[in-house]
């Protein structure tokens, strides 16, 4: 589960927002265990202002991730409203799925890659194992030199490389082309896990033809939330971590400074 509560109030509208367009979730029906958390949380003393300000938190962290809350919330009337059902059906399967292996774990690394796909230009290739194509090293190796790596890039018991998702901006032309890896972890956040990730694609992102070393750059998207608090954490760390509300679908396309 989120670390923050009011990720976790954030999940539970979606699962209610899934299935309809809108809803009322009374607050005598919120678990008056969640409500003290929420209180303890944000240091309020009033359930109504501790749930307002989850709300609130929530409205402003997505805008600092360049997008919107996928609902409308009516404070007086206590409704939400559904804006975005994309986004709502997938955090809604995300929070349903969270530290499910197998299928799930697959379905999470395809869902995100179409929600990369809202948010990012040039081309994503979708390569963890399982795959339903290229299953065979020989063929996945054949694959990798198409992008711009070495014949010899995986090692003898690879499978993928240690690769889920990569990411080829549009920029330069194969083999002087940019390639980002996008780690996916169907769990909540873990550093080690994610240090473990990143190390074995950044092994073979090293083996590139052309682009290598410090040219690289790795992200891990976890089933979870990454807000201010791992401001400061991250610093050394070999990736970038992302987390669900950096799917969201962007406000803007690009945005621009001229100075």
């Amino acid at each position: 589960m989120p670390k923050n509560p009011a990720f976790e109030l954030f999940e539970v509208v979606c699962r209610e927002l899934a299935t309809r367009a809108t809803m009322i979730l009374p607050e005598d029906d919120i678990p008056a265990d969640f409500v003290e958390d929420l209180k303890e949380h944000y240091g309020e003393t009033a359930d109504r202002q501790a749930f307002q300000r989850a709300i609130a938190d929530i409205s402003e962290h997505f805008q600092s991730k360049g997008s919107k809350v996928p609902f409308l919330f009516d404070d007086a009337k206590g409704q939400f409203t559904k804006l975005d059902n994309d986004y709502v059906t997938f955090i809604s399967f995300a929070s349903n799925a969270r530290g499910v292996g197998g299928p799930d774990s697959k379905n999470f690394e395809v869902q995100t890659l179409a929600r990369l796909a809202k948010r990012l230009t040039g081309v994503l290739h979708r390569v963890g194992v399982p795959r339903d194509q290229k299953k065979k090293k020989v063929e996945f190796s054949a694959y990798l030199q198409d992008l711009g790596f070495r014949k010899e890039c995986l090692e003898k018991r690879d499978k993928d490389g240690g690769f889920d998702i990569l990411w080829l901006p549009p920029l330069g032309a194969i083999p002087l082309r940019p390639v980002v890896s996008l780690q996916c972890k169907n769990s909540s956040f873990n550093e080690a896990e994610g240090i473990t990730s990143a190390g074995r694609a950044m092994r073979t992102l090293n083996r590139h033809s052309h682009v290598h070393g410090h040219h690289h750059l790795v992200f891990v998207v976890f089933n979870d939330y990454i807000d201010n608090t791992f401001v400061g954490k991250a610093a050394g760390w070999i990736f970038l971590p992302l987390g669900l509300s950096d799917l969201g679908a962007p406000v803007q396309a690009v945005e621009t400074h001229i100075l």
